[in-house]
């Protein structure tokens, strides 16, 4: 999901780019005729001549520009687009064409300031020779997913839809449909790549034409390989160059490693892509060019300081760097495989290691600084990505496009979490009393990072939180963090900052106590959040807005669900809406437990709302995507859980039969890879263990004996996918493709405990071998995140759960222990204690990454209610004729 759009518009919340205050200079199409239909959809302005035809899909028409020129190609090309009366759309303003031609935008819509759409080939091909006639001399960004109209270096074209022709995934988002050939509807592929369906040929391309290329010459960025999904530069070759491997993408260009052919040197090159990678009114190119003259400079005033520059040169349309390949993985990265807090069982030898070798790395970043400082520069954006560390510990600074000559004016810019978070005019006048301020301030949280993970979002909002992470570090390393790097870390941040958060102190005198008013600020927080007549109820995450804004994970359902948990009142007005809309959107809405209709359901049938909670679930199990996906969180398995939650409310023992009846749906075997999520995937939400779940309650409730087996088979064969987690352990990897070992709720190590915790009266000795170790990754002492599904508060969440369903002795103790450490994340506000979500940007609601389900994972500890993460223990609970096994 694309996070920039969301960034912008407000200081504490992801919000849709079209809400910010100020959108810059206002771009007008003058011509367009009064009696054309006007509308606004997002950051677009749309017009349609009257009586146009409605096509829904065809050759859709781009015209780009170059930011400087961008009302004057509007003017030309709206007078076209009037003229043969086509309907046409463009950007509304300055901030909308910069967001979207960012450095760190989303790459197969960059370059789209204007989309018009004529109504058959002919007339593509009429409008296409009156744009490049209007636009000639233009220059425009490549959208990588067109072709170019011949000379032109604006306008482009790619076949496409024109009317939204959705179908929905099972993840709840819109997929949007185009015919083929054949009147097949396929998806709209908007790639990187020129892309057609199968049957579908491109009719402006001919021997007779003789066109510039269809897709540009070979470069890195993009290869003449046609209908590839992603671009590669394996064997790609120009300049006396070699590209063998990306290194990384962006809206800007590329990085690459390649080998000069001449000599066999393996070298570094940075790719910058024409009108693309804006930022502050200048283009990747110029940054690029930039850093170029810095990098000379320095060379030859202060060698060894920066990375040697080779060359610099165009091909094509692009810019290219070339310097000395600096060995190394960022700072980032380091720091994710070697902080201690992310290895189970890290004690005080391998913190005193860890702290010792961030000590030689900060004080290598401190003399490096220093003299670049001497050789007259301020780097600007100290931030790990721009630091490489090899594999001796040995330091180097890497992207000069922002280092500026002290004391001459700076785009004052840098990496969130890094970079001062202050008004712009307090900024400039702090820079010019001391030009390294900004360098001095990244140090700082370089030092945070080093010192306590992931949490420098945190510290430069919530100060105070630096005596809980330094508290948490003494009780999980067993000695203090050394004085020198408490010092570096809190140079420019003041830890005895006043909030009404309690201190560490208070917390261990009374925990209960203190997690109990955590509870309380974060319930109070969440209903000040709420906006019942908002686009969204409460701050969601980007993927709220793509989403169903009243799911489970992360829309209203969810929230309301927890604070419900939490016995606080949620206003009417909050319930009517996500009642209202979610009958309304019934039809289109997926199906799913944790994507749809399912999902809410469940909440409105805990709210007393039985009969719409019949209506939502009959939809959901009606639902076409259904058949795709046999999952808990997507698919069948969700669904007929939510008949046994239902159940418990109405006592209607149809309930019953149609869980069985879905559970036959789902296949076994080999047969039931296709309807998982993703080839080798694993966890509770979208993998085999979110099945075993309905298999135990089917067993438990009915008395079936297969679904007892199938359901301990399922258990055993994810626990064969696991890995051994850091430490201790184990860990499972996302999928075949995504490697990444997670402990975590929605997949990983505690959803699994989850689930075979439940299985443990008749689990073989491997199976709760692999319950205990699942369970011991689940202690993990650091996380990235606070929420539920993938964070800190779903590992709290089920080592509450697995002390009540084993009774393990100190398992209490272990979830209150856990638990404490979510005080290193929360951030005190007027209204209570709020808390960051997806991506660290900004604050959410959602019971997904943010506020919601904190407050879930707090009231499961503090007060021990059952199916608080939509099980039906309770059912079973009231029947105690139903044994086990």
């Amino acid at each position: 999901m694309d996070y920039l759009p969301y960034v912008q518009a407000h200081r504490d919340f992801y919000r849709p780019l079209e809400e910010a205050e100020d959108i810059g200079t206002v771009y007008r199409a003058n011509v367009v005729p009064d009696d054309w239909r006007r509308n606004q959809s997002g950051i677009w302005a749309m017009y349609r001549p009257p009586g146009a035809p409605t096509v829904t899909h065809g050759w859709k028409v781009h015209v780009s520009a170059s930011y400087k020129r961008v009302q004057d190609v509007l003017d030309a090309a709206a007078a076209v687009c009037v003229e043969q009366e086509v309907p046409f759309k463009h950007l509304r303003s300055s901030l909308f064409f910069i967001m979207l031609h960012h450095k760190q935008a989303y790459r197969p819509q960059s370059g789209k300031f204007i989309a018009a759409y004529p109504p058959d080939e002919a007339a593509a091909r009429k409008l296409m020779e009156a744009l490049a006639r209007a636009t000639s001399g233009e220059e425009g960004p490549y959208i990588l997913g067109d072709r170019r109209w011949r000379e032109s270096r604006v306008v482009s074209y790619r076949y496409g839809a024109f009317e939204t022709i959705p179908v929905m995934l099972p993840d709840g988002v819109e997929d949007f449909m185009v015919p083929d050939g054949t009147g097949q509807l396929v998806p709209d592929v908007r790639g990187l790549t020129f892309t057609l369906p199968t049957g579908i040929t491109d009719p402006f391309v001919s021997a007779a034409d003789t066109p510039v290329p269809a897709r540009k010459p070979q470069t890195p960025e993009a290869p003449e390989t046609p209908r590839k999904p992603s671009p590669e530069a394996d064997g790609v070759s120009f300049e006396g160059l070699r590209f063998e491997k990306v290194l990384r993408h962006s809206n800007g260009g590329g990085a690459y490693r390649a080998v000069a052919t001449g000599s066999g040197e393996e070298v570094f090159v940075k790719e910058a892509r024409p009108h693309t990678g804006l930022h502050r009114g200048g283009a990747a190119p110029d940054y690029l060019a930039h850093e170029h003259r810095v990098l000379r400079t320095l060379d030859e005033h202060a060698p060894g300081l920066a990375p040697k520059p080779l060359g610099f040169f165009r091909h094509w349309e692009h810019s290219y760097l070339v310097t000395e390949l600096v060995p190394g993985r960022s700072l980032l990265e380091w720091v994710t495989h070697e902080y201690p807090g992310f290895v189970i069982g890290a004690g005080a030898e391998e913190y005193g290691s860890y702290w010792q070798r961030s000590r030689r790395i900060l004080e290598q970043l401190t003399a490096r600084l220093k003299r670049l400082h001497g050789a007259g520069y301020a780097f600007l954006d100290v931030s790990p990505r721009n630091v490489l560390v090899d594999d001796d510990d040995q330091v180097r600074l890497i992207d000069f496009e922002t280092a500026t000559r002290l004391g001459e004016p700076a785009a004052l810019f840098g990496t969130p979490g890094f970079f001062p978070d202050e008004p712009s005019d307090r900024l400039e006048e702090r820079m010019r009393e001391d030009p390294t301020y900004c360098d001095r301030y990244g140090l700082a949280a370089l030092a945070q990072l080093l010192a306590f993970g992931m949490k420098h979002h945190v510290i430069q909002r919530e100060p105070a939180v630096l005596h809980h992470l330094s508290h948490r570090l003494s009780e999980d390393a067993g000695v203090p963090l050394p004085h020198d790097l408490w010092e570096r870390a809190t140079a420019f941040t003041s830890p005895d900052a006043a909030s009404p958060l309690p201190s560490p102190r208070q917390v261990d005198d009374d925990p209960t106590g203190c997690l109990r008013r955590l509870q309380q600020a974060t319930a109070d927080a969440l209903l000040a959040m709420a906006d019942p007549e908002g686009r969204v109820v409460f701050p969601t995450v980007p993927n709220g807005y793509a989403t169903h804004q009243h799911g489970v994970p992360y829309g209203t359902a969810g929230i309301v669900h927890a604070l419900r948990l939490a016995e606080r009142t949620v206003p009417d007005a909050v319930l009517e809406r996500m009642r209202t809309e979610s009958l309304k959107l019934a039809d289109r809405a997926a199906p799913g437990l944790h994507t749809g209709n399912a999902g809410i359901a469940w909440v409105l049938a805990d709210l007393g709302m039985v009969e719409e909670a019949r209506f939502l679930l009959e939809a959901a199990e009606k639902h076409p995507v259904l058949a795709q996906r046999a999952t808990l969180g997507e698919g069948i398995a969700g669904v007929a859980l939510t008949h046994l939650a239902l159940y418990r409310h109405d006592g209607d023992e149809s309930h019953l039969t149609a869980a069985s009846r879905l559970r036959a749906r789902i296949p076994d075997g080999a047969e039931l890879a296709p309807v998982l999520q993703r080839e080798g995937v694993t966890g509770l939400l979208h993998g085999r263990v979110g099945i075993a779940l309905l298999d135990h309650y089917l067993h438990r409730l009915l008395g079936d004996e297969d679904a007892k087996r199938r359901g301990l088979d399922l258990l055993r064969e994810e626990a064969a996918m696991a890995d051994p987690y850091p430490g201790g352990g184990i860990g499972f990897r996302v999928s075949t493709v995504d490697q990444r070992l997670y402990p975590y709720l929605h997949r990983g190590s505690a959803g699994f405990a989850l689930v075979g915790a439940r299985f443990l009266p008749v689990a073989d000795e491997d199976l709760a071998v692999a319950v205990h170790r699942a369970i011991q990754a689940s202690t993990v002492a650091t996380t990235v995140y606070a929420g539920l599904y993938e964070g800190h508060s779903g590992l709290v969440f089920a080592l509450a759960e697995h002390a009540r369903l084993t009774g393990a002795p100190h398992g209490h103790a272990a979830a209150l222990h856990a638990a404490k450490g979510l005080f290193s994340h929360a951030v005190s506000d007027p209204s209570g204690a709020r808390f960051h979500g997806e991506y660290l940007m900004k604050f959410t609601a959602d019971l997904w990454s943010g506020s919601a389900g904190v407050l879930l994972a707090l009231t499961r500890v503090l007060d021990g209610r059952p199916d608080m993460f939509f099980t039906v223990d309770a059912l079973l609970d009231a029947d105690d004729t139903l044994p086990y096994g």
